[in-house]
C-alpha cells in the first residue's frame, strides 16, 4: 500500500519536529550523520518503518487481491468456505493389447501399475476386460503421484510394471492420446480467479454455475457450459460441457469427477454431457514501431513471453481478441513502443477455435517483424 509512510518519510516528520521545536540543541544537529539527535530520530524512524511494514501485511491479508499463500487461504475459507484446490494427478486412457488370443477370456483388474520409460507410474481406474476373441481392451489411468512433472505424451506410457500377475503376461500397453489434468497446487492468481466468479454462480443451476462447479474439481483449468438446442432453436435440456487442463487438453477419464461434483450444481432434470477440448495453435505475428534511441530487443522478448503467457490463459472455445493483444502491446509504451492497430499483423481478426478447441501459442509461433 503506498500511501502508507515509508521510513525517510518518518524521519523527515521526526527532522522537521526537531528543526521547528528544538531549544536545548542545535537544530541543524539533524542533518549532522552520527549525531545524538540524527542516530535518535533515524532509530526510531526505523522502529516506525518496520510497524508500518507489520500493519501493511495485517491490512493486505483482509482483501481478496492482496492476501497470499495461507492469508488467502483463510480470507477464501472464512468468506467463501471455498479451499485452494491441491495438486492434481494426471488422467487418461490406456489401451491394453496382444498379438494373438491364446489366452483367452481375461481382464486387467483394477490397481494395475503401468508406467513411461521415464519412471511415471500410473494405476487402472476401469477394468480392461477381454473376451475369447478380443485382442485390444481399454482402461482409465491415475497418475500415482500428482502434479505437473506426472504429465505423460502420447505414446509415453509402454510398460506393464507387473506383466507376471496377470493372467495374460503377453499384454502390453499404450496410451494413444496424451493424459491431462496434472497440475501443481493452485496459484494464488488462479485461485483468486476462480473466486471471484463465486458469487455469479451462487444460484446454480446456470451455465455459469456449472461451469464454475466443473473448475472445483482439480486438474480442471477450464469449463465451458453451451446449452444445446433443438431444431427448433429450443432449450433441449442438455448442457454440453467441454473440458480442459491448463495446457488446453483434456481426458474423458476425469469426467465422472466432473458428473459427480456437478449434482450439486446442474439442475434437476438437466443433463450435462462432457466433453473433451484439444489445442488449435495459433500463429500472432507482430510488426513493431519504437521510438528512436529505445533499446529493442529486451523489449520484444518480453512482449513475446507475455503474449504466450496471456494467450495460454484462455479457456476451451474462448475467442482469441485482437483487443487482448492491443492491450499487450499498450503496457510497453513506457518502454518506447508505439503501438497501433497496424501493429498486429496476425491475426487479421478475432480468432473464434472451433467447438471443443482451446487457442493456444508458444514462443515460436510469436514472432516480430
Amino acid at each position: 500500500m503506498s500511501d502508507l509512510p515509508t521510513r525517510l518519510d518518518l524521519f523527515n516528520i521526526g527532522r522537521s519536529y526537531v528543526k521547528s521545536r528544538a531549544a536545548r540543541i542545535d537544530p541543524a544537529q539533524i542533518d549532522i550523520t552520527g549525531s545524538d539527535v540524527n542516530l535518535y530520530v533515524g532509530s526510531n524512524s526505523v522502529i516506525g518503518a518496520e510497524l508500518v511494514n507489520q500493519l501493511n501485511a495485517a491490512i493486505a491479508t483482509l482483501f481478496l487481491e492482496t492476501a497470499e499463500n495461507d492469508d488467502l487461504d483463510r480470507y477464501v475459507w472464512d468468506r467463501y468456505r471455498e479451499t485452494r484446490k491441491a495438486a492434481s494427478p494426471a488422467y487418461g486412457v490406456v489401451r491394453f493389447y496382444r498379438d494373438v488370443a491364446t489366452a483367452g477370456a481375461g481382464s486387467v483388474p483394477l490397481g494395475t501399475k503401468v508406467g513411461t520409460k521415464t519412471g511415471i507410474e500410473y494405476v487402472t481406474t476401469t477394468v480392461a476386460t477381454f473376451d475369447t476373441t478380443d485382442t485390444v481392451a481399454y482402461a482409465n489411468v491415475r497418475s500415482t503421484q500428482a502434479g505437473k512433472a506426472q504429465q505423460a505424451g502420447q505414446n509415453a506410457i509402454r510398460r506393464i510394471l507387473n506383466p507376471a500377475l496377470l493372467w495374460d503376461p503377453s499384454l502390453k500397453v499404450n496410451n494413444d492420446a496424451a493424459t491431462a489434468h496434472a497440475n501443481d497446487r493452485e496459484l494464488d492468481s488462479v485461485f483468486r480467479e476462480r473466486v471471484r466468479d463465486f458469487w455469479l454462480s451462487a444460484r446454480r443451476g446456470t451455465l455459469s454455475a456449472i461451469s464454475y462447479g466443473a473448475r472445483r474439481v482439480p486438474g480442471i483449468y477450464s469449463a465451458s457450459a453451451i446449452e444445446a438446442l433443438t431444431t427448433d432453436a429450443q432449450p433441449a435440456r442438455v448442457v454440453n460441457l467441454f473440458l480442459a487442463d491448463e495446457s488446453g487438453i483434456a481426458s474423458q477419464a476425469i469426467s465422472q469427477s466432473v458428473l459427480a461434483e456437478l449434482m450439486e450444481w446442474r439442475a434437476g432434470g438437466i443433463a450435462v454431457i462432457p466433453y473433451t477440448c484439444n489445442v488449435q495453435m495459433q500463429k500472432i505475428t507482430y510488426k513493431l514501431q519504437f521510438i528512436a534511441g529505445v533499446e529493442t530487443a529486451p523489449v520484444v522478448d518480453k512482449i513475446r513471453a507475455v503474449t504466450a503467457e496471456k494467450v495460454n490463459t484462455l479457456g476451451g472455445n474462448e475467442t482469441l481478441m485482437r483487443s487482448m493483444l492491443f492491450s499487450i502491446l499498450e503496457m510497453y509504451k513506457g518502454a518506447g513502443l508505439i503501438p497501433s492497430q497496424d501493429s498486429i499483423v496476425e491475426p487479421a481478426g478475432d480468432i473464434v477455435p472451433a467447438t471443443g478447441y482451446t487457442i493456444r501459442t508458444d514462443l515460436t509461433n510469436v514472432t516480430v517483424l
